[in-house]
């Protein structure tokens, strides 16, 4: 994996285009405030979108988390990311689920340094996971209506389950909140995925900022949260 961004840990924040505008506010709006909260990934989402207006959304959240550290990763689409890298986008990877796109693909699309991701709920999903996935999307722990197509819930022991038969990074997801962080955090998740909780939340920078505390919390760590993110290592 070397030259490969490293995933950070804790809260990983998903822009969901549908529910950001049911709930009046932009993609870019929401992935500002999670950066402001030192959200350490934030990833693009837009299953019903075009691809010309993904690309477009990918740009405005990349030029909102420009002079973060906040990692931005595309779901499913490999062709937008290379598309708004093209255009000047600072985009660091790719989410694919196991209908999409094979991982080794979008490697041979984004190169060596891509973070690339992939859905694999249970034990038996991760018996055959390539060398060129960085870490795994595990759940959903819920059933939650931004996810339509989901068929079971996997529950805290699922990600357990899921952490047990891997050596890669685990993000749960699925119908996720901050009351979920001490949970999933004992049962060794590298990261709490949401998508509501923030984009959705009255004040989506006070709502980021509570996962991390609490991720931190549940982690014995007290550093800082809030401030502009700008330091050594930030995003040009």
């Amino acid at each position: 994996m070397t030259g490969r961004p490293g995933l950070p840990e804790g809260p990983y924040v998903v822009v969901d285009a549908d529910v950001c505008r049911a709930a009046g506010r932009t993609p870019q709006d929401v992935a500002r405030a999670a950066a402001h909260a030192r959200v350490g990934v934030v990833q693009v989402r837009a299953k019903d979108a075009g691809a010309r207006d993904v690309v477009a959304m990918t740009l405005a959240v990349a030029d909102a988390l420009r002079g973060s550290r906040t990692l931005l990763v595309v779901d499913d689409r490999a062709d937008v990311a290379a598309a708004a890298r093209a255009r000047g986008a600072v985009v660091d990877g790719v989410h694919v689920g196991r209908r999409d796109l094979h991982p080794d693909d979008v490697r041979s699309i984004l190169g060596p340094a891509a973070l690339i991701g992939l859905s694999a709920a249970r034990p038996e999903h991760l018996r055959d996971v390539p060398a060129s996935v960085d870490y795994i999307g595990s759940g959903p722990v819920r059933l939650t209506p931004t996810k339509p197509d989901a068929t079971d819930a996997i529950g805290v022991d699922g990600v357990a389950a899921a952490v047990l038969a891997t050596e890669l990074p685990v993000v749960a997801i699925g119908g996720l909140s901050v009351a979920d962080v001490p949970d999933l955090r004992a049962a060794g998740a590298h990261g709490i995925a949401v998508v509501s909780e923030v984009c959705a939340a009255p004040d989506p920078v006070q709502a980021a900022a509570a996962l991390v505390v609490a991720w931190r919390a549940a982690s014995g760590r007290r550093e800082p949260v809030l401030g502009t993110g700008r330091s050594l290592g930030a995003r040009a």
